[in-house]
């Protein structure tokens, strides 16, 4: 699986002049995927994960761990559009090789608790599969109605590529009228619960 993970993260674009490159893009994100897995939730914590456990750091393709000043430099870098891109495919790989089949996902937004941006708490979109147990994609957001808006522009940009995809369930909020054209544009249905 994580050999998958770096296949599908070594798609990503690289600025970087090629003179002198000690740590490719992806072995960056690989190591840190691993250490935000294994609870390391800091760039700190992430230099000692692979510092204290350099057996880890070939599978990546690192001779080192990156320092916290070269992970802070690298992980900026990093096109987070192409990121989110390289995840459902990674995801859709990895459904394959478990021998799960994703055929409903779920929306959904959430208030990061501790997690501060600019002084007001960090909101997400998510959109999550429950057969494989695998989060499709995210998106930040600034408050719950935006919600509908970000699963329209996942509607639009990404659920193509999660093959198998047959039913997306959300609340009451997801009764979006944008949002339930872009399904149609899609190709797809979709039907309102509506409760008393």
């Amino acid at each position: 699986e994580f050999a998958l993970l770096r296949r599908e993260l070594a798609r990503i674009s690289d600025s970087r002049f090629a003179r002198g490159l000690v740590h490719p893009p992806e072995a960056v994100l690989s190591l840190s995927v691993l250490g935000l897995r294994c609870g390391h939730t800091s760039l700190s914590a992430i230099y000692r994960f692979g510092d204290t456990h350099p057996e880890l750091l070939s599978g990546p393709g690192l001779r080192r761990s990156p320092s916290v000043a070269t992970l802070s430099r690298l992980l900026r870098m990093v096109p987070a559009a192409e990121v989110r891109q390289a995840m459902p495919s990674f995801m859709v790989a990895l459904s394959r090789m478990r021998g799960d089949r994703m055929t409903v996902a779920s929306m959904d937004g959430k208030t990061m608790r501790g997690v501060w941006e600019d002084g007001e708490q960090l909101r997400l979109w998510h959109v999550f599969s429950r057969q494989g147990a695998l989060a499709l994609d995210q998106a930040q957001i600034s408050g719950r109605l935006e919600e509908p808006r970000a699963a329209q522009e996942w509607m639009e940009q990404v659920s193509g590529s999660v093959e198998g995809l047959r039913a997306l369930t959300g609340d009451g909020l997801y009764a979006d009228a944008d949002l339930c054209q872009a399904i149609v544009a899609q190709g797809k249905d979709y039907l309102v619960k509506l409760k008393k």
